[in-house]
């Protein structure tokens, strides 16, 4: 079996029943939720769950915070608070997903950027970085699977994400279990993670040779027809696409100008 790892997804679902987020995959009509067992308690444990992964994972899961373009040396860190119950099959569903986790709960997403310092992957370092300017974070707020707005009243609302909306989010989260474990007949347990091939990861260094090398292309004035075929397989070619498409070079045969030349000489230089 492949080396797998749970990854947070956006439980929003087609009218299939698929995976919204999956919608675009070549199988994606076939990329459901692995549904629980009959008669099955959705809501058996709690649990804070943190992962992070880089921004094009988060995109293709669904869960990025704004845009995703100028971004490559950006994380995304997923910080979840909890009651689910979890279902995991041999044989994956459209060859892809093998387990699925149910359950309601409170969805932190960080997306970090501008990064002046090594930035420890945790939520409260993350915060501390972000009151000594080492790192520029947006974040998004999240219920998930529960159907009274008023609970999530005590969450902080639209701002910097520092230490003091930190400790605000920590706080709701006790909140959030009080009112679920009190509540729990009125909480609709949702698909909020799956449980997937590891390699969706571990682009974090291929892609950043991937970027550089387009880069340099760039600065060679290469077309993206040129840098691909130079690539001789070696680099993502979706990563590359990606790299040209930042310069609105959409066009294969295109040549990069020679102010898109200095813009990625500066990304280079940085």
């Amino acid at each position: 079996m492949a080396n797998l790892a749970w990854y947070p997804i956006s439980p929003t679902l087609t009218d299939k029943g698929a995976f919204s987020a999956f919608a675009y995959d070549d199988n994606g009509k076939e990329l459901k939720p692995i549904p629980l067992d009959a008669g099955a308690d959705p809501f058996s444990q709690f649990r804070v769950l943190q992962s992070s992964f880089n921004i094009q994972v988060a995109a293709n899961l669904g869960v990025g915070v704004g845009s995703i373009s100028g971004n490559y040396n950006a994380f995304v860190l997923s910080y979840e608070a909890m009651i689910f119950t979890e279902k995991i099959v041999e044989a994956p569903v459209g060859g892809k997903i093998y387990g699925t986790r149910w359950g309601a709960g409170l969805r932190v997403i960080l997306k970090v950027s501008e990064i002046k310092s090594n930035v420890n992957f945790s939520f409260g370092a993350i915060a501390a970085s972000t009151e000594l300017g080492l790192a520029r974070v947006e974040y998004e707020i999240n219920g998930i699977g529960i159907n009274k707005p008023d609970i999530l009243a005590v969450l902080p609302g639209p701002g910097d994400f520092n230490f003091s909306n930190y400790k605000k989010i920590l706080d709701a989260v006790d909140s959030v279990k009080t009112y679920m474990a009190e509540h729990s007949t009125e909480l609709q347990p949702k698909p909020f993670q799956v449980f997937i091939a590891d390699d969706n990861n571990k682009d974090i260094f291929t892609d950043s040779r991937a970027i550089i090398y387009a880069m340099r292309n760039v600065v060679s004035r290469n077309t993206l027809k040129t840098a691909i075929d130079n690539s001789q397989s070696k680099y993502n070619i979706s990563t590359i696409k990606a790299v040209y498409a930042k310069f609105q070079l959409l066009d294969e045969n295109s040549e990069p100008s020679r102010e898109q030349k200095r813009q990625a000489e500066d990304f280079l230089n940085t």
